[in-house]
């Protein structure tokens, strides 16, 4: 068996969409059946865990600042005593995490991976390209292989039971970083509703203007879905940031997600492609986004937006 390692921070608040995203690479890897650790960034013991589709057989948490190089000084201590061949990461702050140990572990690294086969001594690994377009398999020989896994939706994860078993690592003395003169921790934001919603009214700029998207927001509102937006939508102004969606914005899984006005560009598209049923409203029939729905429907997104509502 090969002994894997899960790298999260346990105090984040995306900790458990997180720890999701790996649970979903390790089912598709089928990595499920392998030895699990997780490695925990806390400021004390973890009190309840997600539950992983394979066995953790060590849980080990350590604190450490809220510092990349911090964190990083204390991983390849933790690298060196217990010697994974893989370390897997998660989030914005994983990516830079996966690089940056591997170049100083002098393993391989590889950022938004999808997937990976492992055959002897050599990873491959499968991740999305070119802005979506296409899909690339890379192939890495130099162990530890340090990946940060590709977004996905936000699927509920189950948590274990309490008490948590777990060992506390402590590292030895880490160098300052004389280079690193002051540092101030922001308080992170809470991870947007819409990676919790069940239905999901995402809207294009075929919307038109800020007042009818205040009009299809009450509508939203009336079939009890969250809204949602297209980058064009957010630049406009017409609505929150943190209700982008796509490749900058939230990835969601609801059970419906009604793209409507959206022409259904690559970087979009990421964002929905984990939906359970989509439904596309455009009034050009030739529009990207009907490639990507189960059911299409070619009108005006207003009108078909009130009967909708109405309907309901």
């Amino acid at each position: 068996m090969m002994n894997i390692a899960l790298i999260l921070d346990a105090d984040a608040s995306s900790f458990y969409a997180q720890a999701n995203q790996i649970n979903q690479f390790l089912q598709l890897s089928q990595l499920t059946a392998e030895s699990l650790e997780l490695w925990l960034f806390s400021d004390e013991k973890p009190q309840s865990l997600p539950r992983l589709d394979g066995e953790v057989t060590q849980i080990r948490w350590v604190t450490t600042p809220r510092l990349a190089e911090a964190r990083i000084a204390v991983l390849e201590q933790m690298r060196q005593a217990f010697e994974p061949r893989l370390m897997l990461f998660a989030g914005d702050e994983g990516g830079e995490l996966a690089t940056r140990l591997a170049c100083r572990s002098g393993g391989s690294a590889c950022c938004a991976v999808e997937r990976l086969h492992i055959n002897g001594n050599e990873c491959r690994v499968t991740k999305a390209v070119y802005g979506n377009h296409l899909t690339a398999e890379l192939a890495m020989t130099r162990e530890p292989w340090c990946l940060s896994v590709a977004r996905s939706g936000a699927a509920s994860v189950e948590i274990g039971p309490s008490p948590v078993v777990a060992q506390r690592f402590k590292p030895t003395k880490i160098a300052d970083a004389e280079w690193l003169l002051a540092s101030v921790s922001s308080p992170q934001p809470e991870a947007s509703t819409l990676s919790r919603a069940r239905y999901v009214l995402a809207i294009g700029e075929g919307a038109g203007s800020a007042q009818q998207v205040a009009q299809v927001q009450q509508l939203a509102s009336n079939m009890g879905a969250e809204l949602a937006a297209s980058r064009p939508v957010v630049m406009n102004a017409w609505c929150e940031m943190d209700r982008l969606l796509g490749m900058s914005g939230a990835i969601i899984a609801p059970e419906v997600c009604i793209a409507a006005g959206v022409s259904g560009s690559p970087a979009f598209a990421i964002g929905i492609r984990h939906s359970k049923f989509i439904v596309a409203i455009n009034q050009d029939p030739q529009a990207a986004i009907f490639a990507q729905a189960d059911v299409g429907i070619v009108g005006d997104m207003h009108e078909v937006l009130t009967a909708l509502s109405d309907a309901l």
